[in-house]
């Protein structure tokens, strides 16, 4: 799955993620509906994604193409 904006971090730890609950998760979840509502920068949010992703053991993959969007290389 490739995430290119906080929208999609949001519908991911909504729907799709692997544990329920967790401290960096409902963070950033709040952070991700802060920056729908124009209160919160996206490269906080993609921090805060990093530290859910690592929290529920999901592997990330952080390297960007030249036109600076995420790659998942896996």
């Amino acid at each position: 799955m490739v995430l290119r904006t906080p929208q999609d971090a949001l519908y991911a730890l909504v729907s799709d993620w692997p544990i329920h609950g967790g401290v960096h998760q409902q963070r950033t979840i709040d952070f991700c509906r802060a920056w729908l509502a124009g209160r919160m920068p996206a490269e906080t949010v993609r921090q805060a994604f990093i530290l859910a992703a690592l929290e529920a053991g999901v592997p990330i993959d952080d390297h960007e193409d030249d036109a600076g969007h995420a790659v998942d290389s896996r």
